[in-house]
């Protein structure tokens, strides 16, 4: 009696990939996950960082658990308290901070505190503090990454990577070499 010796297809890889299986009529079915709690608690985590970034709750009072609370802070502003921290996140001072939101420093001292950003600059803040979480997870700690990015980088042409944070382009060109250097790609 031979017994049948079925061959995994390629399309049976990215099925079990994407956590599905073959149903009897050969058309695959998606089973979840039993356990979603680690997944959960990383998504909540991120947010905790971003916040601490921004100041914590004296800054950002708001429970942030996920993309649309971001929207919704976006709209509402975030305090200017907040920029305080990301100046010290980021290792600059409120002067340099002012010319990233392309504002003058006059404009951020007039205001107290407490008083919220409008939507344009808690935008820019919000992609900064962004970055910054992601620039201190791929080089592995604070004190590095500020290290970091404060010297001229070769892929950069020799520039400094702080250099290309007042646009969105220079940022996404920045979190690209982030993505290479997270990959062991020498840049």
């Amino acid at each position: 009696m031979r017994q049948k010796v079925f061959k995994k297809t390629k399309m049976s890889y990215i099925w079990e990939s994407l956590g599905m299986k073959k149903a009897a009529k050969g058309k695959p079915v998606y089973n979840p996950p039993n356990d979603i709690s680690s997944t959960v608690s990383e998504a909540a985590l991120q947010y905790d960082t971003l916040k601490a970034i921004l100041g914590g709750n004296k800054s950002v009072p708001k429970t942030i658990s996920n993309d649309m609370d971001l929207i919704a802070l976006s709209r509402h502003g975030v305090r200017k308290s907040s920029l305080k921290s990301l100046a010290s996140y980021l290792d600059i001072t409120m002067d340099k901070m002012s010319s990233l939101l392309h504002t003058s420093h006059r404009n951020i001292q007039r205001k107290d505190d407490d008083e919220l950003l409008d939507t344009l600059k808690t935008e820019k803040v919000l992609e900064l503090a962004a970055f910054t979480k992601r620039g201190i997870d791929v080089i592995g700690s604070r004190d590095a990454f500020k290290e970091w990015l404060h010297h001229p980088v070769l892929a950069l042409g020799n520039r400094k990577p702080i250099d290309f944070l007042d646009t969105t382009f220079g940022i996404q060109i920045v979190l690209k070499i982030l993505g290479r250097l997270e990959q062991g790609v020498f840049s």
